[in-house]
């Protein structure tokens, strides 16, 4: 079996925080969850306090590969691997891996992934979450968390329509819609978007 290897990035880059990855980053501030974007390189931009506070890692330690320094070597590989998966045909990830707490000790967690678009339609990267059960509880005990333009979008998807659809419907772009759904995606902690619409209504973001 081939063994998979940290790629080799610097820890610091110049990053283009265009409006797409300022409203991602403020999506990640508002969640209970760890949540991190990157570039479509694998880069890793941006990962919010929740992340700092679970991990006890410096102020912007885990930019770049640094966040790999709090995974339990024998899960790298596996993370690696998926992370791969999903960039290389631009779909949504999920694997489980541990993660050093900033006690010392190690906790499982569900990270998942989704690809986010710039405005000209190219890849941007991906925003994800890592949740641990403190982060899920933290999630449910969480009051409203969706804008009113996320709920409209997630409603529409509880109705059964889609991306286009619900651009026509709204008069937005497809594209629009999926930075909307991808949004809801992470503050719901929803693998998919039938997933989002079954937590938004469990959690009374929306009318049965």
């Amino acid at each position: 079996m081939e063994e998979t290897t940290v790629p080799q990035v610097q820890r610091r880059r110049s990053i283009s925080w265009d409006p797409v990855r300022l409203e991602l980053k403020r999506v990640a501030d508002l969640s209970p969850l760890m949540v991190w974007i990157t570039e479509a390189d694998g880069y890793c931009i941006y990962i919010n306090q929740q992340w700092y506070d679970f991990t006890g890692q410096p102020p912007e330690g885990a930019e770049g590969d640094g966040w790999l320094d709090s995974v339990h070597g024998d899960d790298r590989a596996c993370a690696l691997q998926a992370f791969r998966h999903a960039t290389e045909n631009t779909i949504a990830y999920q694997v489980e891996y541990r993660l050093c707490r900033h006690d010392g000790g190690f906790e499982w967690v569900l990270a998942v992934g989704h690809p986010y678009f710039l405005p000209d339609g190219t890849l941007g990267g991906y925003i994800g979450s890592d949740a641990s059960a403190g982060g899920l509880k933290r999630r449910a005990e969480q009051g409203s968390v969706l804008t009113a333009r996320e709920r409209e979008v997630i409603g529409w998807i509880a109705k059964g329509k889609t991306s286009t659809e619900i651009a026509i419907i709204l008069s937005i772009a497809p594209r629009t819609v999926e930075h909307y759904v991808t949004a809801s995606m992470i503050k719901l902690g929803a693998t998919n978007r039938v997933q989002a619409a079954v937590e938004a209504l469990r959690r009374g973001e929306l009318e049965d």
